[in-house]
């Protein structure tokens, strides 16, 4: 009884040794040393991250990119199987590990996460070196360590347990151990250019590094030597105290070596002090805001001179497609819209914007007096930029430039001393009339909020009855000019005027009368209405001097604002509503007439139906038919296809590559050649069905020893061979290649039988487990 229960358990131990095989001693010390690495690595991310918050995601990277590779080494999964769990694992673990904030119930993957993971493996790195430390805006940036500690984990010990126990010199095989240390190594590479001036234990980490790197290797070199001399225990314990005791020492004397004579933070480089953070116009006020210092304190200021300007040219300053209720401001660099553009570091020869028709080019040279921003004044739509002089810091490193908006800006600031050349070409106009038969463009441009409620109606009331675009918008125009005055709010204006762009001074505005603002007030309220009609629009700040010799002197007097809509295929047509007459009424009751204009109907009664009132304009997205007809896919619907659909994908794709290589592989051993080597593939197939199945093949074996060590294999395994034993169809296909005679089909298709059958027999002996991870497993075997 006893000895029937010991054979049943050894037949099932050699079963499972077929199913999951098992790494030697030598390989779990390489993983653990590769792994011990790449900890003291990912350590020297805490002075970006601070406050260890990045140890779960770093760690977290580390163990799932291991755990993947050792899984696919036990169960003999190929390459393309691993790689495919492997990324299956990045993005259901690193969820919980690197964005556990944006999970389900604190673990499960959404979409904010899943994208996530995505945007950090290829955005994060950028951010994280131009991002102000400690790093903890936007989300995604924490998943850098996690995906650096999960690809070099993956990569490195994958190499460890498949690439490095294979036999080979003793040269060779030290010299794949070195090349393993390149992960470990560029990750801590990554850490040091990614982090501070402040190192996180640099010298102890830098020593310890690299004593176990070199104690590993040595180790290597002894553990793989050819000819090896026997000694005895007393001379080896010797000789291992005595190497432990100068590995200790070296450590000890490097770690106080470079603790005392580390070399002082301030010249240690890090990327993030030689990379330049991207431009963001928000952390700068609103050109706009700032109009009415312009026509107050600098009225009478020479800001700077233009040499070469032409007669009704206008210098442009600054470009603003975002309301907030408050202020028009520059777009930021994160508002993902395509007509907002992004400032860029250029070359002095600069790109035309991607809507745009060309007019005429010029070229102006421009001095700097009494002006002091970051927006730098430029003509029309900047071609070509040199800068001539400066003070300071040089301004060709630091300018930035929206080629979308024909903005610029210089980081280091736009001040007396600057001297630079210009060239610009101007955009092409076309006349009202062709301009009714062109749309306007189909852009995204940052919306609108808190708008208030009479803008909505002063606009389908200004538009009139006109049926195009261009119609209304003159109407808008023409109205606004028509019906307002001009004050600046200056003492010497003969109304008083408020400043100001947001919500409440618009409806000041639009509802009192008379209307009374300058270029700030009705260049907002034309763009808020052009807005509220479906238009692309946005405000441009610039200046307006009368050119009066080869020289202009600017001043604050100058400043003007101006609208421009986009029309397909033209580009951006400028809109000019400020009114010109300044002699507001200052005690009026009603409101001043409209004159007769053959395009603008006067104002319909006024309807109790304010919502219809609200929102005039028949659009796609405001359409109640639309709302009603559309479709749909709600979040959680998403998360379940997430959640099933990636495991499904990363299940029958790999599973159906590697079942139609295999159906190739076949296909051409079975109809490929003469006979002789038909009948050969049929015991090339039979090798690779059984090295499938997880039975080591003997390589560099003839047949009849192939046939051996699978036989007893099979019995150690408790799976079943064919009558006679595979030694008979190894001499069966022996005869074939090797005794010169004819092969006639019948013997080629004998061979294929029988091969046929061993394999399906195995197969179903082997469960479905088995079965179903060798129809992941891919071997195509040499040819004896």
């Amino acid at each position: 009884m006893s000895a029937t229960t010991g054979g049943t358990r050894s037949r099932a131990a050699a079963s499972s040794a077929g199913l999951v095989d098992r790494l030697t001693t030598t390989s779990w010390i390489d993983v653990a040393v590769l792994t011990g690495l790449s900890l003291l690595a990912v350590a020297g991310f805490e002075p970006a991250f601070g406050h260890y918050a990045f140890v779960p995601a770093a760690v977290g990277g580390i163990v799932v990119g291991g755990g993947v590779a050792l899984v696919g080494r036990l169960f003999r999964l190929s390459w393309p199987l691993t790689a495919v769990i492997a990324l299956a694992a990045y993005f259901l673990l690193g969820t919980p590990l690197a964005l556990p904030g944006q999970a389900l119930y604190g673990v499960l993957p959404s979409l904010d996460s899943l994208s996530g993971l995505v945007l950090g493996a290829v955005f994060g790195w950028s951010d994280a070196v131009t991002l102000q430390a400690p790093l903890e805006a936007p989300p995604y940036v924490a998943v850098v360590p996690y995906v650096a500690g999960w690809l070099v984990s993956l990569v490195s010990i994958t190499l460890a347990v498949r690439w490095l126990p294979r036999p080979g010199r003793r040269r060779s095989a030290v010299g794949r151990a070195a090349v393993l240390l390149a992960g470990p190594a560029l990750l801590l590479l990554a850490a040091i250019l990614l982090g501070t001036r402040d190192p996180y234990f640099a010298g102890v980490r830098g020593v310890l590094f690299a004593a176990a790197a070199l104690v590993w290797l040595s180790w290597r070199r002894g553990r793989f030597a050819r000819d090896r001399i026997e000694t005895d225990s007393a001379v080896r314990r010797s000789r291992l105290l005595g190497g432990a005791a100068v590995v200790l020492g070296a450590v000890l004397v490097g770690a106080l070596a470079g603790s005392v004579l580390a070399p002082p933070a301030a010249s240690r480089f890090v990327v993030r002090d030689a990379v330049t953070p991207p431009f963001d116009p928000l952390d700068y006020p609103s050109p706009l805001a700032g109009f009415r210092k312009y026509t107050k304190d600098l009225q009478k200021t020479k800001l700077f001179t233009v040499t070469g300007l032409k007669q009704g040219q206008v210098i442009r300053l600054a470009t603003m497609d975002s309301y907030d209720g408050i202020v028009w401001s520059v777009a930021s660099p994160g508002s993902d819209t395509d007509a907002s553009g992004a400032f860029e570091l250029l070359g002095s020869t600069i790109p035309q914007p991607p809507l745009f028709s060309p007019a005429g080019s010029s070229t102006a040279s421009i001095d700097v007096l009494g002006y002091s921003d970051v927006w730098l004044p430029t003509l029309g739509y900047t071609n070509r930029l040199t800068f001539d002089a400066h003070t300071g810091q040089d301004p060709a490193s630091t300018v930035r430039i929206n080629t979308a908006t024909g903005t610029a800006a210089v980081t280091s600031g736009v001040r007396e001393g600057l001297s630079y050349t210009v060239g610009a070409t101007a955009q092409k106009v076309p006349n009202d009339r062709a301009l009714a038969k062109v749309p306007p463009a189909t852009l995204t441009l940052p919306t609108v909020t808190n708008v208030p409620d009479v803008v909505s109606a002063k606009a389908q009331e200004y538009a009139g009855s006109a049926d195009t675009a261009i119609q209304k918008l003159r109407n808008i125009e023409r109205s606004l000019r028509s019906l307002g005055f001009l004050s600046h709010g200056r003492a010497s204006d003969p109304v008083p005027s408020r400043a100001g762009e947001g919500a409440d001074r618009m409806t000041d505005l639009l509802s009192k009368s008379p209307m009374v603002g300058d270029q700030e007030q009705y260049a907002s309220a034309f763009a808020l209405m052009a807005r509220r009609l479906g238009y692309p629009t946005r405000v441009v700040m610039g200046f307006a001097p009368k050119v009066t010799g080869s020289t202009t002197t600017v001043t604050g007097d100058d400043v003007t604002a101006w609208d421009e809509v986009a029309f397909q295929g033209v580009g951006w047509v400028p809109f000019f509503p400020t009114p010109t007459k300044t002699d507001a009424p200052k005690n009026q009751t009603t409101k001043p007439k409209l004159e007769p204009q053959p395009q603008v109907r006067q104002p319909p009664p006024a309807d109790p139906r304010t919502e219809d009132l609200l929102t005039p304009v028949k659009t796609k997205d405001n359409d109640p038919k639309d709302k009603a007809s559309s479709f749909r896919i709600p979040v959680w619907a998403w998360v379940v296809l997430g959640v099933i659909g990636i495991p499904l994908l990363a299940y029958f794709v790999p599973l159906l590559v590697i079942g139609a290589l295999k159906r190739r592989r076949r296909r051409r051993r079975e109809n490929t050649g003469p006979p002789d080597r038909r009948a050969a593939g049929a015991w090339d197939e039979l090798a690779d069905g059984y090295a499938e199945l997880g039975l080591a093949v003997p390589e560099r074996a003839t047949r009849l020893q192939t046939a051996a060590a699978l036989e007893a294999q099979s019995g150690a395994q408790n799976l079943p061979v064919p009558p006679g034993g595979l030694r008979d169809l190894a001499r069966h296909v022996d005869a074939a290649v090797f005794d010169g005679t004819d092969v006639h089909e019948d013997r080629v298709h004998h061979a294929w039988r029988a091969a046929d059958d061993a394999i399906a027999a195995a197969t179903k002996a082997a469960g479905s487990v088995r079965s179903r991870l060798a129809a992941f497993r891919y071997r195509r075997a040499r040819r004896a």
